[in-house]
């Protein structure tokens, strides 16, 4: 999150993540605990980000590999605000367990190795690396 922070320099940008060194330095950070599929932690989880969406109001949610993806996403389905997930793990062969069920919950679902879209499936868009050096590639079908 940290390295895309400045493609988003200019934008009023809020991050969902979980609390650590590295995202404690992120702008408008909202930081939630790790939910490691506790489902009382996935519930209040749920709560939380209902919560911060009323107050700020988001028009688009752009999520990342981690488990917090799965309630701000579900919490923008509902509320009808679409959402982007790029499935951006160290995973070049295996989807995630996030990414199986975000591939289904998030209206347009990126991947940043192309051995993952054939994996995933139809809905899976190609989109380049999005945190090494080379550009990423314009997402493709």
């Amino acid at each position: 999150m940290l390295q895309l922070a400045e493609s988003y320099a200019g934008h009023n940008t809020f991050y969902f993540c979980y609390d650590a060194d590295t995202t404690r330095r992120l702008p408008h950070a909202y930081l939630v605990p790790n939910m490691a599929r506790n489902p009382v932690e996935f519930l209040k989880n749920l709560v939380r980000v209902t919560r911060i969406f009323r107050k700020e109001r988001p028009d688009l949610v752009i999520s990342t590999g981690a488990e917090i993806a799965i309630p701000v996403v579900l919490v923008a389905k509902v509320l009808r605000i679409p959402s982007i997930y790029i499935e951006c793990g160290a995973q070049v062969t295996e989807p995630s367990v996030t990414g199986r069920v975000m591939y289904w919950l998030a209206e347009r679902f990126y991947v940043q190795w192309p051995e993952l879209r054939e994996v995933y499936g139809p809905r899976a868009l190609y989109a380049g690396s999005l945190i090494d050096e080379t550009a990423p590639e314009e997402a493709r079908p």
